[in-house]
């Protein structure tokens, strides 16, 4: 066995596992006998770690699992110019503090919005060295603690493409096919655009039809299918992330083994793997019309996008819910005056839906307030 890109021989020290599906966007399963370590890491970080920053947004948007890591913050903006970070648990968070400085008569009062009481506190720090007369601690005593939401909607700019994460995309085929008993030697037409700058990209993004039977509604699942016919020679792949972003890879035009079809699906929400089957039964023309991008219909994308989106959506507020309300009744809890371990008294009890509320109502108004579209993610 030879690593697929350098051509090395591969042997105990230098063998990897290289995930099928990355496991930056949730994919889980591996295979061995394919990339030098080496290679892995370079193709690790230029190839996939563009991928998945292309598909970040996605990530967060879906709430993914992954087999080691988290997903990575997210810089967004919303339909009102407003510029958040997006945290790994779904939170928004200032992208920094806002320190407003303003005069009143003989005094410089500051108004001091920070991200937690530890920036807060450096902050009144750093402002007492030029005005010694700021108590840190009574300042910080008077802070508050707010729930608040964006003005407008969050926009997830959703595009997959370019030359490193192309190459990507075709590593995922050339490495499932290899699980499938395929070695990486018979993917020739895939392993020169690897291996070489300036060859011309072996696939093209489709959506004119659904290759996938048998959908299930909703899902927004990864997937990497190949289908080889030795009657036309084509060993052809599929890659699909999220439920809509489609392509159709070729990896070969000499294939010669038995015919085989198979297909790797996982719902990266769960983790699960999903029983699929993909039809790829092209011919060498209908190849070169996918290369030409006449299966290319960016209406039938975003009508796939619609698809799942709109679940997605209703998965994330429910997420989102769940959060503030659990966040609302640790705070009901600690401002009933009730005291850890005591039995709450008919009063303190009497407190807890109205202290609750002050939490989860500016959350409900602004879920009435924007009812976003599939497109306003």
């Amino acid at each position: 066995m030879n690593c697929i890109i350098c051509i090395d021989p591969l042997n105990q020290s230098n063998d990897s596992a290289e995930h099928i599906i990355q496991n930056s966007i949730g994919g889980f399963r591996t295979v061995t006998g394919l990339l030098c370590t080496s290679c892995n890491n370079t193709t690790g970080r230029d190839w996939d770690a563009k991928l998945a920053s292309q598909l970040n947004g996605m990530c967060h948007f879906f709430a993914i699992k992954r087999d080691r890591g988290s997903v990575p913050a997210e810089v967004v903006d919303t339909t009102t110019g407003e510029t958040f970070k997006m945290l790994t648990d779904g939170r928004l968070a200032l992208m920094r503090p806002d320190i407003e400085k303003k005069q009143v008569g003989d005094q410089t009062q500051f108004r001091v919005i920070a991200r937690d009481m530890s920036e807060a506190r450096q902050i009144l720090t750093g402002l007492k060295r030029k005005h010694p007369e700021i108590d840190v601690e009574a300042e910080l005593q008077k802070a508050e603690a707010r729930e608040s939401f964006p003005e407008g909607m969050i926009h997830l700019p959703v595009m997959i493409g370019g030359e490193h994460s192309g190459r990507a995309i075709v590593k995922s085929a050339v490495a499932f096919a290899h699980t499938c008993s395929i070695p990486g030697v018979a993917c020739d037409r895939a392993l020169t655009y690897l291996r070489n700058q300036g060859v011309e990209p072996p696939f093209g993004y489709y959506s004119s039809t659904d290759l996938v039977m048998e959908r299930p509604a909703g899902v927004p699942f990864h997937c990497v299918a190949i289908s080889g016919n030795p009657s036309t020679g084509l060993l052809v792949g599929y890659v699909e992330y999220f439920g809509f972003l489609r392509c159709v890879i070729l990896l070969s035009e000499t294939y010669s083994g038995d015919k085989i079809e198979r297909c790797y699906a996982i719902d990266p929400t769960s983790g699960q793997e999903l029983n699929l089957a993909v039809r790829l039964d092209f011919t060498p023309a209908d190849m070169a019309d996918i290369f030409a991008y006449k299966h290319s219909d960016n209406g039938k994308t975003q009508e796939a996008a619609n698809a799942v989106i709109g679940p997605g959506m209703a998965r994330k507020r429910e997420r989102e819910f769940q959060q503030i309300a659990e966040s609302a009744a640790g705070y009901a809890m600690q401002n009933c005056g009730a005291n850890p371990g005591e039995e709450l008294t008919d009063e303190q009890r009497a407190k807890l839906v109205p202290l609750m509320m002050e939490k989860i109502a500016p959350f409900i108004a602004n879920l009435q307030k924007s009812r976003p579209g599939p497109r306003d993610i």
